[in-house]
């Protein structure tokens, strides 16, 4: 199943919108974006300033300060029980152009990689970019569940690796560690987006691919769960095997990544519980508004996420297409969401809204939706490729 097609309004195009119509003096609330409303926190603030006073603002080593690395083994080991090496441990400017780094090491023409659909469309793109090709799995008819049994379907004798991402974007759905075995399993590496660890509520334990296998390469940051979009830092976590071949694509494209926003990483994990605790009980807060204004409305959510920060749910009115409903939802009432449609054709009839906004704006968005939602069902019949 393929994943790309037209593309109409991107989430990044409706944040553009969002933003100008913000500029022009409109009361935009934003369900678009996959970033948190939260403040960077202080003590991160801190030992970032502290870093550039003195004076560490030139090149690191190429995989990153060994002391954040040392930093990332720690977590991994306090969190998962997983030990690791500081060699295995590649930081980047963000998980992406970690990801895209991977891509361009291991991929060559011809290979495979197997991603969900719906998903975090980046990911084709950086297997494309690699002369590679992604390989979708469609999972609407699932309750978009993504699971080993499906990914087998699509394996081949060119499949090069299986990217799977708990919790997930765009759902939020999550899996145990048993699920994650049988991922590792399948045969091909398993490349685990982990950025959304740390987010999470309802008692739910997240597992990292490391804990079930040593052969399994995760790409993680420092964006979400530290309210750090901006800084732009994550890392890769990869076997020994892979090093060297990581290591030269590192050097040779990317130099070192930014010297005072490690320092600031290295802040972040030393406070991690303390900072991710106090939030997942607002998000857990958030999670619960938005579903039960969302259900009154008449959306139908088909997986109640228990991380990251995300709700999909299912158009109300029935053959609507995705990137209409967000474009004039937007426009008519200035409520930002992104199209189901960004995360693949899977996504099609669906939106998805972020919680990265306050209880009372969320709220407030409701209220606006109900509006909108009034006029469209009194209003012409709209269609536009939305499925029932």
């Amino acid at each position: 199943m393929e994943c790309s097609g037209p593309r109409q309004a991107s989430c990044v195009e409706i944040m553009d919108r969002a933003l100008a119509l913000e500029y022009a003096g409109n009361d935009v609330i934003h369900l678009e974006k996959g970033e948190l409303d939260f403040d960077t926190p202080e003590v991160i603030k801190e030992s970032a300033i502290r870093a550039i006073r003195d004076g560490r603002t030139r090149y690191t080593p190429s995989f990153g300060l060994p002391e954040l690395r040392e930093a990332i083994c720690e977590h991994y080991l306090r969190t998962y029980g997983v030990r690791l090496a500081p060699t295995q441990i590649v930081v980047n400017s963000g998980s992406s152009p970690a990801m895209l780094a991977l891509f361009l090491a291991i991929l060559a023409a011809g290979d495979e990689v197997i991603l969900s659909n719906p998903g975090y469309r980046p990911y084709g793109t950086c297997v494309e970019l690699a002369g590679a090709k992604p390989v979708y799995v469609g999972t609407r008819h699932r309750a978009f569940a993504y699971t080993a049994a499906s990914a087998a379907d699509h394996i081949s004798t060119a499949t090069r690796a299986i990217v799977i991402n708990f919790p997930s974007n765009p759902v939020g759905s999550v899996i145990d560690r048993h699920a994650l075995e049988q991922f590792a399993r399948l045969g091909p590496l398993i490349v685990s987006d982990e950025v959304y660890h740390g987010l999470d509520f309802d008692g739910v334990r997240q597992h990292s691919i490391l804990e079930v296998t040593n052969e399994a390469v995760v790409a993680n940051s420092f964006s979400k769960a530290f309210a750090m979009t901006g800084w732009r830092l994550g890392y890769l976590i990869v076997p020994d095997r892979l090093v060297p071949a990581v290591k030269t694509l590192q050097q040779d494209c990317f130099i070192s990544p930014n010297a005072f926003v490690q320092w600031a990483g290295i802040a972040a994990l030393a406070n991690a519980e303390s900072i991710l605790a106090k939030w997942r009980g607002e998000l857990s807060r958030r999670r619960d508004c938005l579903l039960g204004g969302l259900r009154r409305l008449g959306f139908e959510i088909p997986c109640i996420p228990q991380g990251a920060f995300y709700l999909f749910a299912r158009l109300p009115l029935t053959g609507q297409a995705s990137s209409r409903f967000a474009t004039d939802l937007l426009e008519r009432v200035h409520v930002a969401v992104t199209p189901g449609t960004e995360f693949g054709s899977d996504g099609e009839g669906y939106v998805r809204f972020s919680y990265a906004a306050s209880c009372d704006r969320i709220e407030e968005a409701i209220e606006r939706m109900s509006r909108f939602l009034a006029a469209e069902s009194t209003g012409p019949t709209r269609t536009g490729g939305g499925q029932p």
